[in-house]
């Protein structure tokens, strides 16, 4: 009977975890639409590019809003099963209100599991492709990436950076100036460039000129370069911390540590992704905590209207404890840990208290 149990009630809040997660993404994603369309005609940008990109975010959607909703959905279907007298009849026949909850946070292992793939595999090579996309389209052309790097080309200097950390430095810079016949001048490799207010600084450079005798080679700390790249399209090529999944996180976590660099705000990434099927346990659990707390005697309405507030509070404080532990040089795990040790304390008081 209690497999029975299981899946009756996995298949009531999964259903409706998913209905709600469709339609908080469908919002999200309209008015991300919007602010793109501020945008068109901008380069070769159009109405079908920024389509695509905004779909192209669609898999991110889902992962910043898979905790709000499951705790939305479980309130909407554990209260229609309450509405219902379902949990009446399930207790009356034997089943404790830590059983049902636990047969809800059962179901949430399924969602798990899905949230785990969607974060792993589609979102980081989705988010990546909608950041190309947006930036070639919008430079008109004028940039072009590959497993190298991005491309972009001034005149008669083609330019290559490597990579773009998310504070907008720039690291393994080539820069190939090119003859009016097309043939190479000479070649300028930085191992970072830093924008120092007015001009870019490369660092660590090692300019090789071809002539037609020789080869010189000169090197140099520092050189001023005049980067013929937006500060927009720099910022929005910058590597987001939230789109690596876990391997990609661990390898840049290791990078930043061999080159002494801050690293808080990808510790906290990581932390965030492997919490994240904790956290949606916890909401699971929450919402069943308040059916049987305080939403056991009220209105379907009212529950809905609670579990959006609960799940807007909820996201805010994941969204707001992780900069605030940064900002006071707490360890990321504790900002990435501390809303969920909040709100499943809430859910145990309120089991509790439910008897």
């Amino acid at each position: 009977m209690i497999k029975l149990v299981d899946r009756y009630i996995a298949r009531q809040v999964i259903v409706t975890s998913l209905v709600v997660l469709i339609l908080l993404v469908s919002l999200r994603s309209l008015f991300s639409l919007l602010d793109e369309l501020g945008d068109l005609d901008k380069g070769s940008y159009q109405l079908a590019d920024a389509l695509l990109y905004v779909g192209l975010l669609i898999p991110s959607r889902l992962i910043e809003f898979f905790p709000m909703s499951v705790l939305i959905g479980a309130l909407f279907g554990l209260g229609s099963m309450a509405s219902n007298s379902e949990l009446t009849v399930l207790r009356a026949a034997g089943m404790t209100t830590w059983q049902i909850a636990g047969s809800a946070v059962k179901a949430s292992l399924i969602l798990a599991l899905l949230v785990i793939a969607i974060s792993e595999w589609i979102a980081p090579a989705s988010n990546k492709s909608a950041q190309q996309l947006r930036t070639s389209a919008i430079s008109g052309g004028g940039l072009s990436f590959s497993k190298t790097g991005l491309w972009a080309k001034r005149q008669n200097e083609m330019i290559q950076i490597g990579s773009i950390l998310n504070d907008g430095k720039l690291k393994d810079i080539s820069l190939y100036q090119i003859s009016n016949i097309q043939t190479i001048e000479s070649i300028i490799k930085a191992d970072s460039a830093v924008y120092s207010g007015e001009n870019w600084l490369l660092q660590n450079v090692v300019e090789t000129q071809f002539d037609e005798e020789k080869v010189n080679i000169i090197k140099q700390n520092s050189r001023i370069w005049v980067n013929p790249l937006a500060q927009s399209q720099i910022e929005t090529l910058a590597l987001e911390p939230d789109s690596l999944n876990i391997i990609g996180l661990l390898n840049y976590l290791e990078y930043l540590s061999e080159n002494q660099l801050d690293a808080k705000n990808f510790k906290l990434a990581f932390w965030r992704k492997i919490l994240l099927p904790l956290s949606i346990a916890i909401m699971m659990f929450l919402a069943a905590s308040f059916v049987f707390g305080p939403m056991r005697d009220v209105s379907m309405g009212a529950r809905i209207l609670s579990g959006v507030m609960l799940g807007f509070v909820f996201h805010l404080a994941v969204q707001s404890f992780g900069p605030i532990s940064l900002v006071y040089n707490f360890w990321p795990f504790v900002g990435a840990i501390m809303p969920l040790v909040l709100f499943s304390s809430l859910a145990l008081w309120l089991m509790k208290k439910s008897g």
